[in-house]
Formats: C-alpha cells, structure tokens, sequence
C-alpha cells in the first residue's frame, strides 16, 4: 500500500483548478500525517486564505507527482503558488 500525507491545496478565486500550495522548488511546509486544519491553514495562508479556498487533501507519492505545472501567486510576492495537473499561465488576473 502507498504512503499518503495530507497536503493543502488552493483554488485561486474559484477558477475551478485545485492545485497544491507550494514554493517554486515544490516543497510544502503544510503537509503531515493528519489532516491540516481550517486554522491551521488560515494561519500558513495569512489573509488571502479567503480567496484561496485552502483544503486538506491525503495523497499518494504518485498523485501528487501529477502536479508538475506550478503557477506562481502575486499575494505571495511569487515566492509561492500553487502546482496544478495542467498549465494556467494564461488565467485571468482580477
């Protein structure tokens, strides 16, 4: 049987495409054993939370080896974004 962690994944402004939250080298500081918590989340996302509508997802090594395509996010100075299963370089910015 596969090991599974809990990682956190975003949906930036309710475009429909989940993805995982994490720094451009796609290491994650939110993942674990456990499911991460609703404040637990809030307080790694800080305000932007709220458009972001954070989830914690249990993933295989080899699910989350499907997020290839990582996307940066401006509310995060670049530095973070979110890996997607496909490329959204062209989502429209509000």
């Amino acid at each position: 049987m596969s090991e599974t962690r809990h990682f956190m994944t975003v949906e930036w402004c309710g475009n429909g495409k989940r993805g995982v939250f994490c720094d451009s080298s796609g290491r994650s500081g939110c993942c674990g054993d456990d499911p991460l918590t609703i404040d637990e989340m809030r307080e790694a996302l800080g305000p932007f939370w709220m458009i972001l509508d954070p989830k914690s997802e249990e993933m295989t090594e080899e699910k989350l080896g499907e997020y290839t395509n990582w996307t940066s996010l401006e509310e995060y100075s670049n530095a973070y974004g979110i890996a997607l299963k496909e490329d959204i370089t062209n989502r429209e910015e509000e």
